[in-house]
This record gives C-alpha cells, sequence and structure tokens, in this order.
C-alpha cells in the first residue's frame, strides 16, 4: 500500500519544482520589458532625421514650401542663413510661415546679421522650436529696395508622427 503513493508524489514534487521554478524567472523577465516600454520617449519610433536647403533670391525664388511626408510634422531644431546684399539701407530677414492641424499660419522671423569684415554678406544661425504639418520659407527685407538679395537657409530637424 505504501510502495504505490511514492511515484505519483515525487512526480507531483517535480511538477510543482517546475512551475515555481518558471513563475520566478518569468515575472522578473516580464516586469523588465515592462519597465524598459515605461521609460523610453513615446516619440522615439516615429523619429526621423530630416535636413533640406533652400536658395532663396528677391530675382529668382523668394520663397518655397518645405516637402513634408504625409501623416508627419516636422520639428525644426536648428536653422543657418547665409546671404548677401546691399551694405547698408536694407535689413534681410527670412519668415518661417507653418501650420498645425490645418489651423490659422503662424510666422518666425530671423533677422540677418551683417558681417563687420564683409558687409555685403549676412548671416544667422542657431537653435529654434518650430513645429508645422506644413512649412513655407521666405526672404524679405525692411528699408530701402535692394537691388540684390540672396539667402541659402539650411534647416535640421526631425519628423514626428502626427497623433
Amino acid at each position: 500500500m505504501f510502495g504505490t503513493w511514492k511515484k505519483p508524489l515525487a512526480a507531483a514534487a517535480v511538477t510543482c519544482a517546475v512551475l515555481a521554478a518558471v513563475s520566478l524567472s518569468s515575472p522578473r523577465q516580464l516586469f523588465a520589458q515592462v519597465r524598459a516600454a515605461l521609460v523610453q520617449d513615446i516619440d522615439e519610433p516615429a523619429r526621423g532625421a530630416f535636413q533640406a536647403q533652400v536658395n532663396l533670391s528677391l530675382s529668382g525664388v523668394s520663397g518655397t514650401g518645405i516637402s513634408i511626408p504625409a501623416g508627419k510634422r516636422l520639428v525644426i531644431d536648428y536653422v543657418t542663413v547665409a546671404g548677401s546684399g546691399p551694405s547698408s539701407g536694407t535689413q534681410p530677414y527670412v519668415d518661417f510661415y507653418t501650420t498645425i492641424g490645418g489651423g490659422a499660419s503662424t510666422s518666425y522671423q530671423l533677422i540677418l546679421t551683417q558681417s563687420p569684415l564683409a558687409p555685403q554678406q549676412f548671416q544667422n544661425s542657431g537653435q529654434v522650436t518650430i513645429y508645422g504639418d506644413t512649412v513655407f520659407v521666405s526672404l524679405a527685407y525692411a528699408g530701402n529696395v535692394p537691388f540684390f538679395l540672396n539667402a541659402t537657409v539650411t534647416i535640421s530637424g526631425h519628423l514626428v508622427s502626427i497623433p
């Protein structure tokens, strides 16, 4: 009578030991995955580096749109402008017109600084944070009508998915 219960009891003990080992290891792995998911940047899967360069001129193209892929929003992080124009009487600048979600257009303006060594050269560069589902870049001026004015605008940023 006592000989028949040893094998089933041993099998049950082994099964319990295996289940206990699995239950102790799986939650740790699962918790590690959950913890990693909690600290991830939610935009990370949608991020894509973006860079564009446009050449603007009063005698040619004075404004142009930036092509943004469908379903994405452009976040402009850095802008560099190098241009040339009259050495006096005119202040050149670059305008950015953006829209988000089909709403009203918003403008951002970068005033170009004249070079002290080459008075017909202007520049500006720096970090910005400009969001846009559509972006239009335009060359403009204040003061006297310039007989020449041109600029190269380099835009760096990233794309995110539109929520």
